[in-house]
């Protein structure tokens, strides 16, 4: 497979190779152009590129998730390249000359790189065309569905067409398995936890999370199983297990996407 070739994962969704911070997205629209769910760290615009000159389709929209850098640090680069609007939460975007632009941050998990922006220049500002303050179809076949807590602006978005959601750090997918983002990552975790429990009784079959391997097949039920749970008590058996985690989320997040890496 060459390096730019993006992997088709199901008809019409492809998972992008030499992309860091995030997983990236290419979905197809109904007419045939393509979305962009997420674009990882800055650096990851090269082979955003190349993977949207691969497929010889139009980029219609670049959708974000969520404002944290890991998702968004190439949405200007890729926007200025292709003249694809941008699409994020209401919540995520502030107003600058009249318009929206993206509210850029790290996200709390990554405490190095949250202590290394105070010494770093901020990114170019990613201007907004849709701020989504509802539940509302930004594109044909794509809707977009407010799901706050993690940020204030996230967002789920559903191609309907292909039985799919994209959801950023709603979940994180460990092999398939999901699970949540730690209390303290959070902007308001009591919400976050609610956006779960609202976005499960909506959620098709197919889930593509931010973070982890897709889950292909059951992804409504397995995240009708995670609202159910509490959030588990801090215990040394637990922070343990979450400091674990929080190694090997830092270390795949870090790398940049390999043909063939789940």
């Amino acid at each position: 497979m060459s390096p730019d070739a993006p992997e088709q994962v199901i008809p019409g969704v492809w998972w992008l190779h030499g992309t860091r911070g995030s997983n990236v997205f290419l979905v197809e629209l109904p007419a045939g152009g393509l979305a962009l769910v997420d674009t990882g760290f800055a650096d990851s615009a090269p082979a955003i590129l190349a993977a949207i000159e691969a497929l010889g389709r139009p980029l219609e929209a670049i959708l974000l998730t969520h404002r944290h850098r890991d998702h968004t640090g190439a949405a200007a680069a890729v926007a200025a390249a292709t003249g694809a609007p941008v699409i994020a939460g209401a919540g995520d975007c502030r107003v600058r000359d009249g318009r929206p632009v993206l509210r850029s941050g790290i996200g709390r998990s990554h405490p190095v790189r949250l202590l290394g922006a105070f010494f770093r220049r901020r990114p170019a500002p990613v201007p907004v065309a849709v701020a989504v303050d509802r539940d509302a179809d930004v594109l044909p076949g794509i809707r977009a569905v407010p799901v706050p807590g993690h940020t204030p602006g996230s967002l789920c978005f559903i191609a309907e067409h292909l039985g799919a959601a994209f959801v950023g750090d709603l979940v994180i997918s460990h092999g398939g398995e999901l699970t949540r983002s730690l209390r303290w990552a959070n902007h308001d975790d009591a919400r976050y936890l609610q956006s779960i429990a609202d976005f499960a009784a909506i959620a098709p079959p197919a889930g593509f999370p931010g973070h982890g391997t897709p889950v292909l097949d059951g992804f409504d039920a397995a995240l009708r199983a995670l609202a159910a749970l509490p959030r588990r008590p801090l215990t040394p058996r637990t922070a343990l297990e979450r400091a674990v985690r929080l190694v090997r989320f830092g270390a795949g997040f870090a790398a940049r996407r390999r043909p063939g890496q789940q």
